[in-house]
């Protein structure tokens, strides 16, 4: 029996749907006349409960260039050791039986370490969804192009490719090396891929070389993530490779190896077994805990505390043992933007309690919250947002507190009128709050617009407390038009504002407010719904939306000499950037 050049070894565990599609593309698509493949494929199936043993015996009966056998152990790992203990050829690759091999991509890996006599050969691949195609290569520097016999010292970022299946490798560099797959239920090919990476001379092809199906559902390495048991076995082999990473003493690998864990890979590796456990259990979670726990402390130099907010908090919430505040904080989305103001609250609570996050570092997403509140969140508004608001007295107290003590004035601009209208009532006590918040902490509210008679009308509503004065502002580029608004003016609670447009000048209007009550100065845009606009378009004017916002202002015309003005403005300012250039 000849030996073949290379051993492609395929672990196969119930993937009956799929073993066919990857088979073919081996035995079928890799060899061509100009460019022979000699290759032998070893199929080591791990208890399969479904056809997969059965279709790969199939194919084997028609080619005796695959063996079926299988799996002498449990998991992926050792079917995977056991495929290379079986393997004759002088170069390994593995694929996995769910996925596919484009079309020569073997031969052209094969052809390139024939030329340089490397260790092992990387090529690009991507990942295939149900609905999208994702190329994480292109965001890897590594990959930018074709390399030769490179270290990981000389591409840092080819570090983050640690999946075993897009690549060859050197059968002599693999005994050599000692490299095999740990008995792990996931991610068992990062480990062994780090110890290649930190000791093989490589080469980079810029060949699509693998297909990575995302495959959903309980059988796939994503649902075995989604337990106490997968996320230890996950964390175990990232601190051997963190060790490894350290011991190769170069400062650029390791700051490349922080990142990848703490800001993309482990990170999600966190937060999918969060997402996916029904009931968060601190017991069952404790080695895991600790394992996290060293795991910063070994790149714990300004890394975790660098990160943005979430990954920051997270990681310091996990690290001591805080995993259902964790959970919470990750939520179904680690973005913000869809959860309901009180989801948000609750969250902020949790972590402040947490004892974990400075309360300061709070300021931010709390003023993000307040601002998220309107009139048209049916969710909070009246009782409802100050019963939430008295609840989180507390956060909402220290936070204002380290704002006003900071002198740098950034923060005292990011508290906004919301939260400090809102903490002035507090100081007051929960009715003044309820009144406050009655108009969702918004003090003045538009509740129609309309051009009527060669006249802008504009009714407005207000929750001030105990007004003082009001003055409405239309402004358009540095121009102002004001009506000022006294106490008398203001008691009952609503104003009409009229203005003729003939006392606007052409261009886009639009509206603010700026008043004080008896909880101090305010100011801030007047909001324009489209539920509230009657007549549009007037007497040279008209009702425009403004930069798509759920906010309008009115428009008026350019009269001829304006149309002039402006043209002679932009001439000149044409003229002004030719001669300084």
């Amino acid at each position: 029996m000849t030996t073949p050049e290379l051993s492609v070894i395929v672990p196969t565990h119930d993937v009956g749907l799929w073993v066919g599609e990857l088979l073919s593309s081996i035995l079928e698509d890799q060899s061509t006349p100009a460019d022979p493949v000699d290759l032998e494929v070893i199929v080591v199936d791990d208890a399969s409960t479904d056809e997969t043993f059965e279709i790969a015996e199939a194919y084997a009966a028609r080619d005796p260039r695959l063996t079926v056998v299988r799996s002498p152990g449990k998991g992926g790992g050792q079917a995977r050791n056991h495929g290379v203990s079986l393997a004759r050829g002088r170069f390994l690759a593995f694929a996995d039986g769910d996925d596919l091999v484009p079309r020569g991509a073997y031969a052209a890996m094969l052809r390139k370490t024939r030329q340089t006599g490397s260790d092992m050969v990387v090529g690009r691949f991507f990942k295939l969804f149900s609905d999208r195609v994702w190329w994480p290569v292109r965001a890897w520097p590594a990959f930018d192009e074709e390399r030769t016999l490179v270290t990981l010292s000389d591409v840092p970022s080819a570090l983050r490719n640690r999946a075993c299946w897009n690549r060859v490798f050197r059968r002599d560099f693999w005994d050599t090396a000692q490299i095999s797959f740990p008995d792990a239920s996931r991610s068992n090919d990062i480990e062994p891929m780090v110890h290649a990476l930190t000791t093989a001379r490589f080469d980079i092809v810029t060949e699509t070389v693998y297909v990575y199906r995302d495959r959903p559902g309980p059988g796939s390495m994503t649902a075995k993530s989604h337990s106490p048991a997968g996320i230890i076995s996950y964390l175990e082999q990232e601190l051997r490779c963190a060790r490894r990473i350290i011991e190769l003493g170069d400062p650029q690998v390791r700051a490349e190896y922080a990142s990848l864990i703490f800001d993309a890979d482990g990170w999600m590796a966190i937060v999918r077994a969060l997402r996916g456990m029904s009931v968060i259990d601190p017991e069952a979670l404790e080695p895991a805990r600790v394992l996290v726990a060293e795991l910063v402390g070994l790149f714990d130099d300004g890394v975790v505390d660098g990160l943005e907010r979430d990954k920051r908090w997270g990681w310091r919430l996990v690290e001591s043992g805080q995993w259902a505040t964790a959970a919470r904080l990750i939520g179904e989305d680690v973005r913000w933007g869809d959860r309901a103001v009180a989801d948000i609250l609750e969250t902020l609570q949790l972590v402040a309690d947490s004892g974990v996050v400075p309360l300061r570092t709070l300021q931010r997403p709390l003023v993000n919250a307040v601002a998220t509140i309107s009139l048209g969140d049916e969710t909070l508004v009246g009782d409802d947002l100050a019963d939430l608001v008295l609840k989180h007295r507390d956060l909402f107290t220290v936070v204002a507190e380290a704002v006003q003590a900071d002198e740098a004035g950034e923060a005292g601009v990011a508290l906004g009128w919301r939260l400090g209208r809102i903490m002035a009532a507090l100081d007051d006590g929960p009715e003044l709050l309820r009144q406050v918040v009655s108009g969702a902490t918004d003090p003045v509210t538009a509740t129609s617009l309309s051009l009527v008679d060669g006249r802008a009308h504009l009714h407005l509503t207000h929750t001030m407390v105990v007004p003082d004065r009001l003055r409405v502002v239309f402004l358009h580029d540095r121009r102002r038009r004001t009506l000022d608004y006294g106490a008398a003016e203001l008691a009952s609670g609503s104003l009409e504002v009229a203005l003729p447009t003939a006392a606007l000048s052409g261009g886009r209007w639009r509206m603010r407010f700026e008043g004080r009550d008896a909880l101090g100065e305010f100011d801030g845009p007047v909001i324009i719904h489209e539920d509230v606009i009657g007549e549009r378009i007037g007497e040279r004017a008209q009702i425009v939306e403004l930069d798509g916002r759920p906010r309008h202002g009115i428009e008026i015309p350019l009269t001829f000499g304006e149309r002039g003005v402006r043209k002679a403005r932009r001439v000149a300012g044409r003229i002004v950037r030719r001669v300084r250039r």
